[in-house]
């Protein structure tokens, strides 16, 4: 028998009003354009006010694109640390991909976003200062993981501390980015077919130039 989820009413508001702000902050953007769409504008189409928005996006931009502040979600940190048979390359991936789907929330408007960022190419400037955070949290697990000498650096051959974690993290990061332009769905869905067809790929790409 399936175990239901039962979502804490405090939750449940909680989440529903941080659909209800990006709701409105993407629609006025789309709308009025972005000079128009400030916090002010957005608080009163949400019926909030401009504290409670910033309880729930640190910027305009956050609001409008449906994005939050990467984390590390602590079910991708165990898989990552517990091998699970999968070569670093394809573990490195898979925690790259689930810190990136963290600054996703369920309620993130994907196709929305799309078109936002197409109209408004400055809103990058955003996804890109996230990739940025994402990265640096999981280089500081790859770090980590050398210190206390996981085997597999030492098999893999990789250079010892930060650059070691740098240019695997840059592989990782690479790979990543291959799913998303193979499916853009790829990284901010839960399907993980194309990504792991992207590992597989750059496995045997790797391979073929040794």
């Amino acid at each position: 028998m399936q175990k239901t989820t039962t979502v804490p009413l405090r939750e449940r508001n909680r989440l529903e009003t941080w659909a209800l702000i990006h709701d409105k902050a993407s629609g006025l953007a789309l709308e009025e354009g972005m000079a128009k769409t400030t916090v002010e504008a957005i608080a009163d189409a949400s019926g909030i006010s401009k504290r409670t928005f910033f309880n729930y996006f640190p910027t305009k931009e956050d609001a409008v694109l449906g994005t939050q502040q990467p984390t590390l979600p602590d079910e991708a940190v165990a898989d990552f640390r517990a091998h699970g048979g999968e070569d670093l390359f394809g573990r490195t991936v898979r925690l790259m991909v689930a810190v990136i789907r963290s600054m996703f929330p369920e309620a993130s408007l994907a196709e929305r976003r799309k078109e936002l960022k197409g109209k408004y190419p400055e809103l990058s400037r955003t996804m890109i200062a996230h990739v940025t955070a994402a990265e640096g949290l999981v280089e500081s697990i790859l770090v980590e993981r050398y210190e206390q000498e996981d085997p597999q650096f030492a098999e893999a051959g990789l250079p010892g501390g930060r650059d070691g974690a740098k240019a695997l993290l840059m592989l990782a990061g690479t790979a990543m980015r291959f799913a998303f332009n193979r499916d853009p769905s790829a990284v901010s869905a839960g399907d993980t077919q194309s990504v792991d067809e992207s590992i597989e790929i750059f496995r045997e790409a790797i391979k073929a130039t040794l």
